[in-house]
């Protein structure tokens, strides 16, 4: 009984410490971006692909089920953005398998951007995403909110009020 209740208690302990040290990596991440974002309150952020997303999920869920991401890409070469935007749109459409999408450029807080809609299936499921690609003080980012088909517009307005109140440090 005594071993037992060692082993139990060793186990919590190692998870409390890994869930603590998890949640610390995640905020330094966020801390180290340049820019900031307001994420709904029912929306929580996850670490993943050496960037920070955000969720409306559960934590037993699939995060990538639905998640906004926003991302500074590191590029080696820099061409214009324009070329940038077409090669980055050529390496998702090489990706999926594409049921439909429609490119569009506009104007917003962030300056020119190029938005890229889709919906796509990968891994037997049905996607949607709407990506926006952008560009400021010399750098290109990206923001996406992908999701299950069937979900999408359940989250797409609060996944648009993260893009809305991206500001810059």
């Amino acid at each position: 009984m005594k071993k037992t209740s060692i082993l139990i208690l060793t186990l919590v302990f190692f998870n409390c410490s890994s869930t603590k040290t998890n949640v610390f990596e995640t905020q330094e991440w966020i801390n180290s971006q340049n820019f900031t974002i307001n994420k709904p309150n029912s929306w929580r952020p996850v670490k993943h692909h050496e960037y920070v997303g955000y969720t409306p999920l559960k934590e037993s869920d699939n995060f990538f089920n639905n998640l906004v991401s926003i991302f500074q890409y590191e590029l080696k070469e820099k061409s214009s953005f324009n070329n940038f935007v077409q090669k980055q749109i050529e390496q998702t459409n090489k990706a999926l398998t594409i049921i439909s999408q429609e490119i569009l450029t506009d104007k917003n807080q962030l300056g020119d951007v190029y938005i890229h809609k889709l919906e796509s299936t990968w891994n037997g499921n049905s996607y949607k995403k709407y990506t926006v690609y952008f560009e400021q003080n010399g750098e290109y980012y990206n923001y996406n909110y992908s999701s299950l088909k069937h979900s999408y517009e359940k989250h797409f307005e609060e996944a648009i009020s993260i893009l809305k109140s991206i500001e810059f440090k």
